[in-house]
């Protein structure tokens, strides 16, 4: 049976209306979700921030996803690694993961890898978009051993740091220098300078500057604790020259010029910069006094973290007293005898016993080797002095009376972005 023609006009005009109002639907659909979509896109799109390791001592061990092992080996510069990169350290080894942004190449976190230390990168992103306002993302593993983690000041965005244990899982809130050791039974958390979160056993506290934290198995976190003391007071130069004083400039010869001291900043940290160009000899330094009995610590740990972009002299010259970095520490020893601790550092040049001497021909007992480090590249150097003492046959030392870092040679250029030394736990001694 036929439609009348009214009906099918008005049928029609209904298929259309409908047809109108569904297209309009999906106009708005769309000019609503496609600018959500983009935001979306813009605010979760991500990248791999750079991150490169170097070994400072020995081979450090990488294992990465579908590809075999590799290694990196003391001298070479550093490689890159992937964020799912397992990162191992023996008994020998030492190594330095440098975090950058893959754009301006700014260093935003250093972490230090000690001896016997299993630690496995898990997420290392930034936004694509500088219109997001993600934070940057660093994910770390720590199965075993320790680390120290550096947080620079100057950050254009928010760094989102997380630490997670086989006991607990840290959040670093803000920049800084904080400590983790991990072993089967606990994990210890050190805050040298700043703040961060430690959870376990969903209980939390937070630990400020000069705090320290417990996490043994299956317990919630112990804190805050008194933590390992650090004798050396604004060894990371955040407050400038606070608590250093500078020596003055030594030119041998007197046409030539001096050099030039400062605090400057250096990957995004406070550091000092010492540059001197020119002829023969020429030295200058900083000194802090200490005056600490140290008599019942039963470790007395130097830490340091030091750079040589340039230096002319080979080795540490002809008689070993001209390297471009010395560490020094006066102390009076248990018998009350004043000593001198002294190690330097250099990046060029071979050890010749008749031109480039391995030690300081005429500094006093103990003459301890210099140290060979990579020029160009962040190294970090750490040392027990009372086992030093003892290998050398000398007494441990008594009083720490002052430390200094001393620039030498004839042309050179140094950089050092912290200083410290930590005391160990006091020694328990019986009484009658």
């Amino acid at each position: 049976m036929n439609r009348p023609p009214d009906m099918l006009i008005h049928s029609r005009e209904r298929l259309a209306w409908t047809a109108v109002l569904i297209s309009f639907v999906i106009f708005c659909a769309i000019a609503i979700s496609a600018p959500l979509l983009l935001r979306a896109y813009i605010q979760d799109s991500t990248q791999f921030l750079t991150v490169n390791l170097q070994a400072n001592e020995g081979t450090v061990s990488v294992n990465e996803a579908n590809t075999p092992p590799r290694a990196a080996l003391s001298g070479e510069p550093p490689q890159p690694v992937s964020p799912d990169a397992l990162i191992l350290t023996d008994s020998t080894a030492s190594g330095l993961v440098l975090v950058s942004d893959p754009q301006t190449e700014e260093l935003l976190a250093r972490v230090q890898l000690y001896s016997a230390t299993v630690m496995r990168i898990q997420e290392a992103s930034t936004p694509r978009f500088g219109l997001s306002s993600h934070p940057d993302t660093l994910l770390l593993d720590l199965t075993s051993g320790r680390i120290r983690v550096v947080v620079g000041e100057d950050r254009k965005r928010p760094f989102a740091i997380t630490l997670t244990t086989p006991h607990g899982e840290i959040i670093i809130d803000e920049p800084g220098e904080y400590s983790l050791n991990a072993n089967n039974d606990e994990t210890q958390v050190t805050v040298q300078q700043g703040q961060l979160t430690v959870s376990a056993q969903e209980q939390s506290i937070q630990l400020n500057t000069a705090e320290r934290a417990e996490i043994a198995r299956n317990t919630p976190p112990i804190g805050p604790l008194t933590p390992e003391r650090n004798l050396v007071e604004n060894g990371s130069f955040g407050n400038r020259w606070e608590k250093w004083q500078q020596y003055a400039w030594e030119v041998e010869l007197t046409d030539q010029p001096a050099g030039d001291i400062q605090i400057l900043n250096i990957s995004g940290e406070a550091g000092l910069h010492i540059v001197r160009t020119g002829e023969g000899h020429a030295d200058v330094g900083i000194r802090q006094i200490i005056n600490q009995d140290v008599t019942d610590f039963n470790s007395l740990l130097l830490e340091v973290d030091l750079r040589i972009l340039g230096q002319t002299l080979a080795v540490c010259g002809n008689v070993g007293s001209e390297c471009p970095i010395i560490i020094r520490l006066e102390y009076d020893d248990i018998n009350g005898n004043a000593q001198v601790w002294q190690r330097g550092f250099y990046a060029n040049g071979d050890i010749n016993p008749d031109s480039t001497p391995d030690v300081c021909l005429t500094c006093p007992p103990p003459r301890l080797e210099h140290v060979k480090i990579t020029p160009g590249q962040f190294s970090f150097y750490q040392s027990d002095l009372i086992e030093d003492l003892q290998l050398y046959g000398f007494l441990p030392p008594r009083r720490i009376k002052n430390i200094s870092i001393i620039a030498s040679g004839h042309s050179f250029e140094i950089e050092l972005l912290d200083i410290a030394l930590i005391v160990g736990e006091e020694v328990l001694t019986s009484t009658q």
